[in-house]
């Protein structure tokens, strides 16, 4: 698929809400591989709290979503991320009730809205526009209180911009496998920044981990969880002030334009929502799912 560039717009929008935006996936794409979203999160700041403060906004919005996904998750994406078929048996699938519940978050926030997210015009955007399209339609879009399109923007460039800034990064090596040697690399895997060289010092990395461990000196906290990548970008975007909020409000696209990373046939109707695990799969046989109500329905608390 192509990618979007990122140049700088001839109108700079003051943005009022940032979203902090990451998922946990089931791989990486290829030929014969459409990845899903395990888990996404976005953090909702004011551009206000971020601008020249020291600590974390103590104003926060959040919504942290968990999915079973209808495709297997692979084993290395899976010993990452740390989701797997058994601690997400309980969980649904992407549905319409996931994007209505995406919507009606958004509608709270106050416009202008930006996604941010780390490599998101690559994966995190396209992953998700394809797996919104697959079940509202190819039609649907995301918008804000105000009715205007959600807009939305990737702090890789934004940290390749500011490299001098971020001890040491050097911004004409970002350390990562080129698309030729992908073919060679175990795939897939479940982060949304691209793969790392094992021979690469994290002096010339930029993923988001990396960045974090130079600039504070520690690794963050709950790395390849959407939570905890969205707050190691937050973290950084902070670190670096008003010249990075400045840059993320000049550099932007619309969401609802960007090219889905696949397509998937529809009916034509969105599917309200899924099922659990259990009733699309019948791990459990009838009797046994009988047997385990009875059981419930007798349970005394003492």
């Amino acid at each position: 698929m192509k990618f979007p560039a990122l140049g700088k717009s001839s109108r700079p929008l003051f943005l009022s809400t940032l979203v902090l935006f990451d998922v946990e996936t089931t791989g990486l794409p290829s030929a014969n591989f459409n990845p899903e979203i395990t888990e996404l999160c976005m953090l909702a700041c004011s551009r206000f709290s971020l601008e020249n403060a020291t600590a974390e906004p103590r104003v926060e919005n959040k919504l942290t979503l968990c999915f079973n996904p209808t495709r297997t998750i692979s084993s290395i994406a899976s010993k990452i991320s740390g989701l797997n078929s058994d601690n997400l048996f309980h969980q649904k699938d992407f549905d319409a009730s996931a994007v209505d519940l995406i919507q009606l978050f958004l509608n709270r926030l106050d416009s202008p809205v930006c996604f941010i997210a780390h490599n998101g015009l690559r994966f995190d955007f396209p992953l998700l526009r394809a797996q919104i399209m697959s079940v509202k339609g190819k039609d649907y879009n995301l918008n804000d209180s105000t009715n205007a399109p959600i807009i939305c923007t990737d702090t890789l460039p934004l940290f390749r911009e500011f490299a001098s800034q971020l001890s040491g990064v050097n911004s004409d090596d970002s350390g990562f496998i080129s698309t030729d040697d992908q073919s060679s690399t175990p795939v897939p895997i479940s982060h949304s920044s691209p793969i790392k060289l094992p021979t690469t010092t994290n002096k010339h990395s930029f993923h988001l981990g990396d960045i974090h461990e130079r600039v504070f000196g520690e690794k963050h906290k709950h790395a390849h969880s959407a939570e905890g990548d969205c707050r190691a970008m937050l973290r950084l975007v902070q670190y670096l002030g008003s010249p990075a909020i400045d840059w993320l409000q000049s550099h932007y696209i619309n969401f609802n334009s960007l090219t889905p990373m696949y397509n998937l046939q529809t009916s034509g109707t969105s599917r309200i929502c899924s099922l659990f695990p259990y009733q699309r799969t019948k791990v459990y046989s009838d009797v046994s799912l009988s047997d385990t109500t009875s059981q419930l329905d007798n349970l005394q608390l003492e």
